[in-house]
């Protein structure tokens, strides 16, 4: 073997930080976002909580021997010895039964709490990219990430702006368009406080295949979010509302 691989920092075993590598630190592993001990073990424990009975109820009740009993007996044992054998023979059995429906829903609790975790990070990443503009760093994204979660686990209340995020967010879960998610949302922010006395908000409109816009069970006033426009329906018939609409981005 060369001298060069006879060198600590080739060795195996041992830490590998050494030499020319000293003062490097692993990498912590947080893919799934920075870890909350106590969010985590709160979940746990609320999942076991979940489990536990379900599992106790599905699992083969624990039988007294009465078999074993009945041998002893006829083998000419003393009845108050056959039976002391036979329930400490349940009771371990029982305890063994019990202790095996605890694991089980501890281990279920912590995948469960681990997959609710890991999915709620995902789609608080996903609502950052959205929130954030295009051309973001990975570090923006982690930030945001991270204010949306503390958000969502400490129960902070929305302000104008983050409301207004928030909406958008929603709506494009439901479009899948960014321009028409903005125009819904400021639809509810701007438009709804600005409606005529005693006009109701409704919702969003859509047209049929023809262009028209298609006949709404109630009057009230709704925005279309593909043309930017408020629509007012009344009597039957479908008017716009410029001065609305011109809030709508």
């Amino acid at each position: 073997m060369s001298r060069t691989l006879k060198r600590p920092m080739f060795r195996r075993g041992g830490t590998v930080n050494d030499g020319i590598m000293t003062g490097l630190e692993d990498r912590e592993k947080l893919q799934a976002g920075t870890r909350d001990p106590s969010a985590i073990a709160k979940s746990v424990r609320e999942n076991i909580e979940q489990f536990e009975p379900i599992l106790r109820d599905f699992t083969p009740k624990t039988r007294l021997p009465l078999g074993q009993v009945g041998f002893a007996l006829a083998s000419g044992v003393d009845p108050l010895q056959a039976l002391g054998a036979g329930y400490s023979q349940f009771v371990k059995a029982d305890d063994a039964r019990e202790a095996a429906i605890k694991r089980s829903a501890a281990s279920m609790g912590f995948s469960q709490a681990l997959k609710n975790r890991n999915q709620s990070v995902l789609a608080a990443e996903k609502e950052a990219r959205f929130l954030l503009p295009e051309n973001a760093t990975p570090a923006e994204i982690r930030a945001k990430t991270a204010e949306l979660l503390e958000k969502k686990y400490t129960g902070v209340t929305y302000g104008p702006e983050a409301e207004y995020s928030r909406l958008k967010s929603d709506f494009f879960k439901l479009y899948q368009d960014e321009d028409q998610a903005q125009r819904h949302a400021d639809f509810v922010t701007k438009v709804k406080p600005k409606l005529p006395d005693g006009e109701i908000s409704r919702g969003r409109i859509s047209k049929d295949k023809k262009g028209n816009y298609k006949p709404r069970k109630g009057p009230g006033v709704y925005v279309d979010t593909l043309d930017a426009k408020v629509i007012l329906f009344k009597d039957g018939q479908f008017t716009e509302l410029p001065e609305l609409s011109a809030l709508l981005r």
